[in-house]
């Protein structure tokens, strides 16, 4: 008897140790098991048919990207507004060895992975060589002088989360953009950085502010200008196929009011690229991510699982310049250049990126109204029947709505939930660009105290101005993007709530700015 307890106590350790080790290998193969990220049959899949049936969107083939370089995630450094870094910090910087931060190897767990794809987060695409032991301060002056310029926001530190400083080669110093937080940064009131939301660099302003900069100090004749912004709109706007005053215009722009449309933007909205010039793109924010059926402001990419998610971060991080759109390519650089001039997430990076996203809750309103005000405010919202389309919790229907304008097929409209309705909004963007499916996709209400660029194009700043009535008529003057630059036009669509008394709007607006 004695012999068998011993024995059964051994089995149960024995047995114990393999079900432990069982479950620790299906953890950590469940952890590991990372999509692969250029998957053809499901990038294509994922693509909504364009409103031209006719063009068909054909990423690069497996074998070409395959030999475009991965990206190395080297640490990065605060970029200051010149005269507030600490003391002596570039000579510092400068005694800095390199540094790689992201080792796949190492992760270990679900938090791992979400810490992992911060650092993907803040990881620039861009880096571009900024100074040596020579510390030119002329630069630094003349930097700190157009930033200031433009209105770049800086945090209470005095750092611009925009951009981070890379060291590659110590001695070294270079200047890293177009992170994820380069759109997604937000500084807040109070100089602390929100990530994730809907950013304000703004952009535009200093695209259309460098292109006219050029233009003067080299004093090109407008020929020679109007040549130089157009050869940018191409590439950046380019849908030779679509029939509009848009694709007209960037064929021979006229420089001064093509920077001028550019400079009257506003932080968070941009002409993103694969938009239509004059129908730029408010910036979303990245909250509740997990729970969006669509990708894009136009619903461009189903979103079916986190393998989506990295695939439409490695789009957006340029990839989509290498697409064909039925022939027309608007990088249509011979491969070996394609190869040297782009860099890819590895499929690990992307994988941590999502898993980031995937974290990312929209921040609570810090001033908030009575509770009895908000009650009130909710129950307006839903006899004013804005719960049709803002649905609770996500306060999304998850649903595509029609561009103005736009008649998909029946078939069209069950496979990809589309409500029969449009709320008249500017139809550009959805229309008459490379993004454009006929559809805008309901946006998520959460999070919208916190966002200063509202509809489509980020016409209006505040939900103020959105409900006001007045800018239906053609003598508004909205106080965000502005394609006349600064002659009145009218803000069409999206006319619910407009005309509720003052006493309800007040409420319904204490309810939105609760959420």
């Amino acid at each position: 008897m004695q012999n068998f307890m011993q024995y059964k106590k051994i089995s149960l350790v024995i047995c114990t140790i393999i079900i432990s080790t069982f479950l620790l290998s299906f953890g950590l193969n469940k952890l590991t098991d990372i999509p692969k990220l250029w998957d053809m049959e499901k990038l294509k899949s994922a693509h909504l048919p364009l409103v031209d049936k006719s063009i068909h969107v054909e990423p690069i083939a497996e074998n070409l990207y395959n030999k475009i370089p991965e990206r190395v995630a080297y640490k990065t450094y605060p970029v200051y507004m010149p005269g507030r870094e600490p003391k002596g910090y570039y000579e510092w910087l400068l005694s800095q060895n390199p540094e790689i931060v992201f080792d796949a190897s190492k992760i270990k767990s679900a938090d791992d992975w979400v810490k992992a794809g911060e650092l993907i987060y803040d990881m620039p695409q861009n880096i571009d060589f900024f100074m040596d032991s020579s510390l030119n301060k002329s630069t630094l002056e003349a930097m700190g002088n157009f930033y200031s310029a433009m209105h770049v926001p800086v945090t209470k530190e005095g750092i611009i989360p925009f951009f981070s400083l890379v060291i590659r080669e110590k001695g070294r110093i270079e200047i890293g953009s177009f992170s994820c937080g380069s759109c997604h940064n937000r500084v807040m009131n109070d100089g602390s950085v929100l990530k994730g939301g809907q950013g304000n660099f703004p952009f535009d302003d200093l695209f259309g502010a460098g292109l006219k900069n050029r233009a003067e100090g080299m004093k090109m004749p407008d020929s020679a200008a109007n040549a130089m912004v157009g050869g940018s709109f191409l590439g950046l706007f380019g849908a030779p196929w679509i029939k509009h005053q848009s694709q007209s215009y960037i064929k021979n722009p006229d420089w001064k009011h093509a920077t001028g449309v550019l400079m009257a933007t506003v932080p968070g909205v941009m002409h993103r690229h694969s938009s239509a010039f004059g129908s730029p793109t408010a910036i979303p924010d990245l909250f509740n991510l997990k729970e969006r059926k669509y990708l894009d402001r136009t619903g461009m990419l189903l979103h079916r699982d986190i393998g989506d998610v990295m695939r439409y971060a490695a789009l957006n991080q340029e990839l989509d310049f290498t697409n064909s759109y039925g022939g027309f390519k608007p990088d249509d650089s011979p491969d070996s250049i394609i190869i040297q001039q782009y860099t890819r997430f590895s499929d690990a990076q992307a994988y941590a990126l999502a898993n980031y996203l995937y974290s990312l809750k929209p921040l609570p309103n810090p001033e908030k109204a009575s509770p009895e005000l908000i009650a009130k405010g909710k129950a307006i919202f839903i006899e004013e029947t804005c719960v049709d389309c803002h649905t609770p919790p996500f306060y999304s229907s998850n649903k595509l709505t029609l561009a103005d304008g736009f008649k998909p097929t029946k078939e069209e409209m069950i496979k990809y939930d589309v409500i029969d309705f449009s709320v008249k909004t500017d139809p550009g963007l959805a229309l008459y660009s490379r993004r454009g499916t006929g559809y805008y996709k309901v946006p998520s209400l959460m999070g919208v105290w916190n966002r200063t660029a509202l509809m489509h194009s980020g016409y209006v700043t505040s939900l103020e101005e959105m409900f006001n009535p007045a800018r239906l008529k053609s003598d508004f003057l909205p106080s965000g993007f502005n394609p006349n630059i600064d002659k009145p036009f009218p803000v069409q669509g999206h006319t619910f709530g407009l005309y509720l008394n003052a006493e309800d709007k007040n409420a319904l607006l204490a309810f939105l700015r609760s959420l």
